[in-house]
């Protein structure tokens, strides 16, 4: 017991130090992959979200993401877009002062709205889904409270469609 007292005294206090101050905000613009029956599309998606650090390298994530339109997703004419919101556990592995790997493991709510044309006419289909997604990615410390992240996502939607993105954001701690 002598020997379990002061390694539950470290861990009790790097917990508080990190729900003291380890708030984030961030905003990711990314380079986003639609695929939609079986045709591909590309545009700028735009990810906004908030990070809840409640212990050392442990985080709850919360974000909301869009995409531009894209267009030509299958045939001349065709456009598609997404927007939605993501919960997720997010686990760091620290590589040194500077940095650090994380991975995100949650869920993806999202909206794609897809529009095409039949004829003179332009229909509209919605397939909304909440399905498990995964992140990776790296941050890099800039200043004492500004962070600089790199990451790749992938997102499975309804059916065998999906996004996937890359993207560089920046993270305010407060």
């Amino acid at each position: 017991m002598k020997r379990l007292l002061p390694l539950l005294l470290l861990g009790a206090t790097a917990s508080a130090q990190a729900t003291d101050t380890l708030h984030q905000i961030y905003i990711q613009p990314s380079l986003a992959n639609l695929k939609i029956d079986g045709s591909h599309g590309s545009a700028l998606m735009t990810q906004v979200g908030y990070n809840y650090h409640f212990a050392p390298m442990l985080a709850m994530d919360l974000s909301y993401y869009m995409t531009g339109s894209i267009n030509n997703i299958a045939i001349n004419g065709d456009k598609a877009s997404a927007t939605g919101a993501t919960i997720a556990a997010k686990m760091y592995f620290p590589m040194s002062y500077y940095g650090s790997f994380y991975g995100k493991f949650g869920l993806n709510h999202t909206n794609v709205e897809y529009q095409y044309k039949e004829g003179n006419q332009t229909l509209k289909q919605e397939a909304v889904s909440t399905k498990p997604y995964l992140a990776v990615g790296t941050i890099m410390r800039l200043f004492p409270s500004t962070t600089f992240n790199i990451e790749y996502q992938y997102m499975p939607l309804a059916s065998d469609d999906y996004i996937s993105s890359i993207g560089a954001g920046v993270n305010f701690m407060f």
